[in-house]
């Protein structure tokens, strides 16, 4: 097989100034750092002069065959981590690289999603667009960062890459590739809040063009200023490469993580008499402490996660690629938890009324805890055609993307001690909560058409709680369910450049996707009869300008389309498939995006700016009369936005990566169901269905209309930088990063104006988080294959959440110092 260079990158006009730019949308590190993380240095040819270092972040890869383009030349906004930011802050989760990013928030899962790894990017929901590779993670867990070379986030809608989802865009993780060298490297971790960490990195070269590479991670750390929460995991990645620098290669990977964690559902949003604003109950001096855990002792959250990788590549010519990416992953998880979600005007009166006497009990809720086995398959496979037609060049990528996942869940119930039948014999303190789980409380096993009010045979002196945590169903319980998806999907790129400088870029892709969801009640009933199935058939276009007046400079216009059908949350969600939403129109996404990529002349900075606008249609939402999520068809929103970036050198020793993003979004139109009410007196608590109506019906919401959309917070930004003292001590460099983000709207709920004006709607409870600011710092030394280093977060102690929902918000950890000792070989 020929040979091709490892590591050249190409330039279809090269400067200079390029090889000067570090910059990019991450971080940047200097060129021995980025060689003992790799293995490998990086070769590229600048004028016919051969350059060895750090590889220029902007033409970085996307590491996606259905994308095999640089950053630089890919007509979207992306914003990138790479391995020397995220060794320098000490960065173990997905999660705490995305912090890196603004316009990404992070939820507190719902409907048994749990936290997770549940992003939202620009307002819009990514827990199911966390692609490994460029093939999709199908788990919802806390992924570590054990194995990361780096992490991407393609913004704005990508149907025409992915398929269904992807409305504020996808999260994409590179993950560490074997080498053809040997090198190895061992870091431990010490530190606040009982934080220990142990991370190992081998790779050996076991032939001319083959090698293996083990990744190794052992975690066991708590929060600080987090009572009781803790994660105990540990994970291993193994991959071998075969044939790597010729024209045939092929990567074989698996990795296993394992994760035994404390759930935390954070504090809960409290809304003071009189207040029309409601906010973390830690907001107010009532005595709710940041560190206060309101959950049980007993909950828990157990994941397996099992992921095979095999990627083939084959340069059949010049002019022609073949790629072909498989994926199958099994996921397993026990979950049991408990959420104060409640607080109501009893709650918060004593809460406020500064009376030690009274105190202060908001109602436990969540759902039953559930046993969780899930797999997915799947497999991309694209051809790749460069051709030249006279004087035009062009470049085509035809591909098809099959999956297919299943989800199989069996459910628990509770069982009561004698004379406790419903939730209020079971109230929660706010202030002082007490963790253990309460006496006489029993978690067991229902079977198919047991007597749920008297589970033990012969002993009816208890009673059963069903799907709801703490809630008598009476039997109606959902006991066990199997989700069920199919995508077929197949894609078309295709490039042409007009001149060499000009290129129209145009995409379509085609899914046809199938979801089904079966039931069975405690009862031993099908619910529904049948089964629930739901098939879309969904068209992803996208069309670009590229205007590239040289290597280092592109600009670019681009439109596209996305679409999320229903049930297409088969893991991820709690129920990934209901009976009212099964009929509504798939959520539609719509982009217009502008930007720009370059190298400032005359430094050795490059910058990215891009400014766009985002339509979404028949949206997912927060019903702001209930608080809790909803489907529904009619729900539109419009994102307007701009996002900068400038990264590189400032001088030799001193490099920046800073990023602001500026999101306009706004809810265009809204509808909430309608309440028939019981009683006529009083003022509404929510919104009343009109007179005549006997049954809750959709009624236009004007109090959510023209307001920010939840979980997107207006203005974000981020401040990376590093400086090398090696001219004063060598091997020593300081840096810090300083993180940012408004204000969070997180719900608006409604009540008509009165029983007799129940079409004039106002305002009856906005839910909202405060801004937050990090300010973190980190010093590290270097001498020969030694590294000690020393990482401090949230120095100013702040306030900050870092998870949120519609009722909740999960306090950051304080103050916190670790320290770690790392040696190369």
């Amino acid at each position: 097989m020929r040979r091709v260079s490892s590591g050249v990158v190409s330039y279809r006009k090269p400067r200079a100034r390029l090889a000067g730019a570090l910059a990019a949308l991450g971080g940047v590190a200097d060129a021995g750092a980025a060689h003992a993380d790799q293995g490998v240095a990086v070769a590229a040819e600048v004028q016919g002069v051969q350059v060895i270092g750090q590889r220029l972040p902007l033409d970085r890869d996307t590491g996606l065959s259905v994308l095999p383009n640089s950053v630089q030349d890919t007509p979207q906004a992306i914003s990138v981590i790479d391995q020397a930011q995220l060794k320098a802050q000490g960065v173990n989760t997905l999660e705490q690289a995305l912090r890196n990013v603004p316009g990404i928030t992070i939820a507190i899962g719902e409907g048994g999603t749990l936290n997770g790894d549940q992003f939202k990017i620009r307002g819009f929901d990514a827990k199911d667009d966390v692609y490994v590779d460029g093939l999709r993670d199908f788990g919802v867990y806390t992924r570590d960062s054990f194995a990361y070379e780096e992490v991407q986030v393609l913004k704005g809608p990508s149907g025409a890459l992915f398929g269904r989802g992807t409305t504020g865009g996808a999260i994409n993780t590179l993950s560490k590739q074997p080498k053809l060298d040997d090198f190895g490297a061992v870091d431990l971790f010490a530190g606040s809040g009982d934080y220990y960490r142990a991370l190992a990195d081998v790779n050996h070269r076991i032939g001319e063009t083959s090698a293996i590479r083990l990744n190794l991670m052992g975690s066991n750390t708590g929060v600080v200023d987090r009572d009781l929460i803790y994660s105990k995991r540990w994970g291993a990645a193994v991959s071998g490469g075969f044939g790597l620098g010729t024209d045939t290669t092929a990567v074989v990977s698996y990795l296993h993580q394992h994760d035994h964690r404390r759930p935390d559902y954070g504090l809960i949003i409290v809304q003071p008499p009189g207040s029309l604003t409601a906010m973390p109950a830690s907001e107010y001096g009532v005595g709710v402490e940041r560190s206060a855990f309101l959950g049980f002792r007993n909950d828990v959250d157990r994941t397996d996660a099992d992921i095979l990788t095999v990627r083939l590549t084959h340069k059949a010519s010049e002019a022609l690629t073949f790629t072909s990416d498989t994926r199958y992953g099994v996921y397993s998880r026990y979950f049991q938890y408990s959420t104060l979600d409640q607080c109501n005007a009893a709650c918060t009166t004593a809460l406020f009324d500064k009376d030690p006497a009274t105190e202060a009990f908001g109602g436990i809720g969540g759902s039953s805890p559930y046993d969780m086995d899930a797999w997915g398959l799947q497999n991309i496979s694209t051809a790749r055609w460069d051709a030249r037609f006279d004087r035009f060049r062009n470049q085509a990528i035809l591909g098809v993307d099959l999956s297919k996942q299943v989800n199989d869940k069996s459910f628990l119930a509770y069982a009561l001690p004698a004379g406790v039948t419903t939730r209020p014999n079971m109230p929660h303190p706010i202030v002082d909560p007490n963790p253990d789980f309460p006496a006489g409380y029993t978690l067991f096993t229902p079977i198919p058409g047991q007597n749920i009010a008297c589970p033990k045979s012969g002993n009816c002196t208890t009673t059963v709680l069903g799907s709801t945590v703490f809630t008598n169903v009476a039997g109606t319980g959902t006991l066990a369910s199997r989700g069920e998806s199919t995508d077929l999907g197949a894609f078309l790129t295709d490039r042409l450049w007009l001149i060499e400088e000009l290129s129209l870029i145009g995409s379509l892709r085609l899914d046809r996707y199938t979801a089904e969801l079966e039931s069975t009640l405690y009862s031993g009933a099908a619910s529904p009869p049948g089964g629930l199935k739901v098939r879309s058939s969904l068209t992803s276009p996208r069309v670009s300008v590229v205007f590239e007046p040289a290597a280092d400079r592109t600009f670019y216009l681009s439109w596209g389309k996305s679409q999320t059908p229903q049930g297409t949350s088969v893991v991820g969600a709690g129920t990934a498939l209901t009976v009212t939403a099964r009929d509504l129109a798939p959520e539609e996404s719509e982009i217009l995006e502008a930007g720009a990529k370059m190298a400032i002349p005359h430094t050795r900075l490059a910058a990215t700016a891009s400014v766009f606008q985002v339509k979404k249609d028949n949206a997912l939402q927060v019903d702001p009369a209930t608080g809790f999520l909803q489907a529904q068809s009619g729900e539109r929103q419009e994102v307007k936005g701009l996002e900068l970036s400038l990264a590189g050198k400032l001088t030799g020793a001193w490099q920046v990566s800073a990023a602001y993003s500026y999101l306009d979004a706004k809810i265009q139109d809204s509808s909430s169901n309608c309440a028939v009410p019981t009683s006529t007196s009083g003022t509404p608590t929510g919104i009343v269905c009109p007179l005549g109506v006997t049954a809750a019906i959709p009624v236009r919401n004007t109090v959510a209309i023209g307001r920010q959309v939840a979980f997107v917070p207006k203005h974000g930004a981020s401040l990376y930088s590093t400086y090398d003292l090696s001219g004063w001590i060598e091997g020593l460099s300081v840096g810090g990063d300083v993180v940012y983000q408004s204000k969070l709207n997180l719900a608006y709920q409604a009540r008509s104006l009165s029983y007799a004006d129940r079409s004039t709607l106002v305002a009856s409870r906005i839910a909202e988080v405060p801004d937050s600011v990090t300010l973190d710092a980190f010093v590290s030394y270097s001498r020969g294959p030694w590294r000690v280093a020393v990482n401090a977060y949230n120095l100013a102690d702040r306030l900050n959440y870092t998870q949120v929902f519609s009722n909740r918000a999960v306090p950051a950890p304080g103050r916190s110092v670790v320290l770690s000792l790392g040696a190369r070989f």
